[in-house]
């Protein structure tokens, strides 16, 4: 392994743990509001009040797209240098750093890349023994969310009170599972990224006790054996 000091990537995984606790409070917002929805029209139908209110969750659910593309930014960066960390504490098997961008783009490829790269990286990250649970639970809620959405969103919030009641119905455990997603991703950047600051600090010690390393460090030989 090279003595090569590491860089946690602390700056993009605040961003990206603020991103996604916005998206886990947006979703938990607009599951609560369609609970009111569903209870609104179960009590009096297609109401003004009813209608306003599913006009709220509509332009909710658009911001909930444009926040996770942003989201998306942030993550993409973290991951790219925890995968370039991961390369030196103990070069992860698998897919090399272009699919850490590449991963989440190609088709079908991107219901397993991006979960077999995060994957490689804890593993290399990791101390013994440290339970993958986080990444599985990450990875199986985030695809139950994009296909939720993707199901959600042939489905118009319009019609009768009993449509647009099952719409909302359907929309609910969704939005639950949107916020589960969220924080179990920002369980797995968090943790991933307090494993790498630990080896930033072993590896740090190491190269200071290095022998000639305080030569090079000012600028001069090392001193002879």
């Amino acid at each position: 392994m090279t003595h090569q000091i590491i860089k946690p990537p602390r700056a993009a995984a605040l961003a990206a743990l603020a991103g996604l606790a916005a998206n886990a409070l947006l979703l938990a917002v607009l599951a609560g509001t369609a609970i009111w929805a569903i209870a609104l029209l179960s009590g009096g139908g297609v109401t003004s009040t009813a209608d306003r209110v599913c006009d709220v969750l509509a332009v909710g659910s658009a911001a909930e797209y444009g926040l996770t593309l942003l989201t998306a930014v942030p993550v993409i960066v973290w991951l790219w240098r925890a995968r370039t960390n991961a390369d030196v504490i103990d070069i992860p098997d698998g897919w090399g750093r272009p699919w850490v961008i590449f991963g989440w783009f190609v088709p079908f490829l991107n219901l397993r890349v991006p979960r077999a790269i995060v994957g490689a990286v804890w593993r290399a990250s990791a101390p013994p023994g440290a339970s993958i649970w986080q990444v599985n639970a990450w990875w199986a809620t985030w695809l139950v969310y994009l296909a939720g959405v993707r199901l959600s969103s042939r489905l118009t919030l319009a019609g009768t009170g009993g449509h647009i009641g099952n719409v909302l119905t359907l929309y609910v455990p969704v939005a639950v599972d949107g916020v589960a997603a969220a924080v179990f991703g920002a369980l797995v950047v968090w943790r991933l990224t307090r494993f790498q600051e630990d080896h930033a600090v072993r590896l740090a010690a190491a190269v200071a006790s290095a022998p000639g390393v305080h030569g090079h460090a000012l600028g001069g030989e090392p001193a002879p054996a």
